[in-house]
């Protein structure tokens, strides 16, 4: 078998010597094992990831994610070239039309996702066939503890604990069987999918309620300022508001899900995300990161003021239950679209959910502009300071 060293450490196979399936199913054993090791714990936090409820409803995307990052090192891992988004494209197509099927008959979803996820996986090994590993066998110091704890959490049904040791079990078969170097080109998707690891229950519980009560305060001040001018107070979590004749009073409960915690942590995942694949240096990719926080925030805050103005326009009902269309003349369009009518009674609460993200995702993209723009500004100075003869010849 003839391989050659290239300048950045990978190996490159020569065709002839491209190995079997045979060779491919004794790589894939030890991350066939893991699927056996991590099916009681992904069983528990399915359960969390499809609660409409839970503040962890992307858990399901990240492994996909994680598999594309993986794929999008190719070229360092194996010395080819990372295959064509038209691949990628179809199997998310076919992954779409499975979702409708299962949808359609009401098959269980984790059915859907396992084979998706079984498909996914078997795409990843067969791109990566000609992959050489590199075991290092100081990584059973991670891999052997991981599995006992993952064994004691999953006996004791802790579904938080028992999914993160899961995580450090892949970590550890990473570094054992495949090695250092490949492990250190594989560090942020193996970071990745630590973001579908759903914190414990209590934590939630003690987290959401000063969170409530901060996104109700600050709607409050907003509420009473001169620019929107509604009279209100506040009580724990509830704005009480001026109302008319018909109605002295109005009043919005912020719920457990306004509290802003289900958007902080989706938006974490997307900023880390968001700042590993932008081309920006570290520092700004940091500043990136910790931006999705700030906007997490204002993001919720716009959500609960405006239920707060279609309550104090309508009612709570019309806000958290009713939907907000009902109230309103739809026409024509009733007839031209057929869905109109159903999508009409949606409450203007789980719009404002998706919102959210708009308005979150608008934020950071400008920022991520802003500071594309500022870094290429300090490397054009850098440049003319290092060089100005270059710079006058560009002028």
């Amino acid at each position: 078998m003839n391989a050659e060293a290239q300048p950045d450490g990978a190996l490159l196979v020569e065709e002839s010597s491209e190995p079997g399936w045979m060779w491919t199913l004794k790589a894939a054993l030890p991350f066939l094992l893991f699927a056996v090791v991590a099916a009681e714990p992904f069983y528990r936090v399915w359960f969390r990831w499809i609660d409409k409820n839970d503040y962890y409803t992307h858990g399901p995307l990240v492994a996909f994610i994680a598999m594309y990052l993986v794929l999008r090192k190719r070229k360092e891992l194996t010395g080819e070239a990372p295959p064509d988004n038209g691949a990628l494209y179809a199997g998310g197509f076919g992954a779409l039309v499975l979702y409708f099927i299962f949808t359609e008959y009401d098959l269980p979803m984790r059915a859907f996702f396992g084979l998706v996820w079984a498909a996914s996986c078997g795409y990843l090994i067969h791109r990566l066939r000609r992959l050489r590993p590199e075991p290092w066998k100081p990584g059973l110091f991670v891999l052997i503890p991981a599995l006992v704890f993952c064994v004691v959490a999953g006996v004791n049904e802790i579904v938080s604990i028992g999914w993160f040791f899961v995580q450090l079990v892949g970590i550890g078969l990473v570094l054992y069987f495949l090695g250092k170097r490949i492990s250190l080109l594989l560090w942020f998707p193996m970071l990745f999918l630590f973001s579908s690891v759903p914190m414990p229950e209590y934590v939630v519980s003690r987290t959401t309620m000063p969170l409530k009560r901060f996104a109700t305060a600050n709607t409050v001040k907003i509420l009473n300022s001169r620019l929107v001018g509604i009279t209100c107070r506040q009580y724990g979590n509830r704005i009480v508001m001026a109302g008319d004749e018909d109605e002295p009073t109005k009043d919005l409960t912020v719920g457990a899900v306004c509290s802003g915690l289900r958007s902080l942590i989706a938006l974490i995942s997307f900023g880390m995300l968001f700042a590993y694949i932008t081309p920006l240096s570290v520092p700004k990719k940091l500043i990136l990161l910790v931006a999705t926080i700030p906007a997490s925030f204002i993001a919720n805050l716009f959500r609960i003021l405006t239920l707060s103005l279609v309550t104090h326009w309508w009612s709570s009902d019309v806000a958290t239950k009713d939907g907000l269309w009902n109230n309103m003349e739809l026409g024509p369009l009733s007839s031209l679209v057929p869905n109109l009518r159903k999508l009409s009674n949606e409450p203007v609460h789980d719009f404002t959910g998706i919102l959210i993200f708009v308005v979150a995702f608008i934020g950071l993209f400008s920022l991520e502009r802003v500071l594309t723009h500022i870094e290429r500004r300090q490397q054009r100075r850098q440049v003319a300071q290092a060089d100005p003869a270059a710079e006058g010849a560009d002028e």
